[in-house]
């Protein structure tokens, strides 16, 4: 009976009368083929249990000192991203392109919690961009397996490398992290999974301050035993009943627009003055000025500063429609070894992040001349 209150409700539930979540979509195919044999059934909390179960997720992150997310598909589906273990009919209409996504109300909601200083990392499976697009810097997310909008960091597949650094900042958070909320993620045994299964066998052992994992998602897991609180339930509807308990005012979703700097004027231009880092694009040490400026008009030619592929030149082509910039870069094939041209897009956010001195180095850096890419 234990190990089944478990399964349906986390250690919080041991105890209580809550009901069992009745299912709402039954199917016998796995949620992740050759990753998981977690069939793709969704099921749901009622009302009542709902509601006590968001009070207990309130009370841990007030707790919390080190309240960390992991997010997977299931938190973007309702802003019209694909979720690929998702097989239920119910869907909504995808998005014409998932560049012009834009963030659903648990977006916003995760974001005014960061703001408010009470989630302290974000740890994206998404390449979205839509936790940026509700207002969280890039130097308070980890986009562990890729990004639409950092040329840096492509999208990882599934047999693919993480990216170092970020790898090395998923460690440290996995060990720092006393509450992790895994929202929207079927949790098949990708790598990154350890920072929700870490805390949680910490909670389990009883060590001192660590709070554990909380799930939300309507399917089930292969670890939803392990968690302290296990919530069946829409995402969107859990972060509602969120704010009501934690006694914020619910975010207004919007339409996405690039901020202005009234220290940049030249930004029309695409010109911007970083005195925070210097030319090779590194952050400079506090009280000193630094003499970067980063150029994004067309034709401007630009150098990736890590990652795979950094050293690889490209050319600036232009703007996507909410203004983050395309990039154009020649990649080297690795069976002829010819050159291929590849777009990549370099989102709004990271110039906030220059402007602002966020981030240790740049994701780019202009180069001189109109040379050939030398890779």
């Amino acid at each position: 009976m234990a190990t089944k209150t478990l399964s349906m409700h986390g250690s919080a539930g041991i105890g209580k009368s809550w009901a069992a979540p009745t299912a709402t979509f039954i199917s016998k195919r796995p949620a992740r083929p050759g990753y998981s044999e977690v069939d793709a059934s969704e099921y749901s909390d009622s009302e009542d249990v709902l509601r006590a179960k968001v009070v207990c997720m309130a009370d841990l992150i007030r707790a919390s000192s080190n309240f960390i997310v992991y997010s997977g598909a299931g938190i973007s589906t309702s802003s019209g991203i694909s979720d690929y273990a998702s097989k239920t009919s119910a869907k909504v209409p995808l998005a014409k392109t998932g560049f012009s996504a834009q963030a659903s109300f648990a977006h916003y909601t995760l974001v005014e919690l960061y703001k408010m200083g009470m989630l302290k990392r974000w740890i994206q499976q998404n390449h979205d961009g839509l936790p940026q697009k509700a207002g969280l810097p890039q130097k308070a997310i980890n986009e562990i397996h890729g990004a639409w909008f950092d040329p840096t960091n492509p999208v990882v597949k599934f047999s693919g490398e993480l990216k170092g650094d970020l790898y090395e900042d998923l460690l440290a958070w996995e060990e720092r992290a006393d509450l992790c909320l895994a929202v929207g993620t079927s949790m098949s045994g990708m790598s990154a999974d350890r920072v929700f299964t870490t805390v949680s066998e910490k909670a389990a052992e009883n060590q001192d301050g660590i709070l554990g994992g909380i799930i939300v998602n309507k399917q089930k897991t292969q670890y939803d035993n392990l968690a302290t609180l296990r919530i069946f339930a829409d995402i969107n509807t859990v972060f509602e009943m969120l704010c009501e308990e934690l006694e914020i005012a619910k975010p207004t979703p919007s339409q996405y627009s690039r901020c202005t700097f009234e220290n940049q004027p030249d930004a029309q231009n695409d010109r911007f003055t970083l005195t925070r880092y210097d030319r090779k694009g590194r952050r400079v040490e506090e009280g000193t000025e630094g003499d970067c400026v980063l150029d994004l008009s067309v034709g401007s030619k630009v150098v990736l500063l890590s990652g795979a592929k950094e050293g690889t030149r490209g050319e600036v082509t232009g703007t996507n429609r909410e203004g983050h910039y395309k990039i154009r870069f020649m990649v080297k094939l690795k069976k002829t070894g010819s050159l291929r041209p590849i777009e990549r897009t370099l989102g709004w956010w990271w110039i906030e992040a220059a402007v602002n001195g966020d981030v240790d180095l740049l994701p780019i850096v202009n180069v001189g001349g109109r040379r050939k890419n030398s890779k």
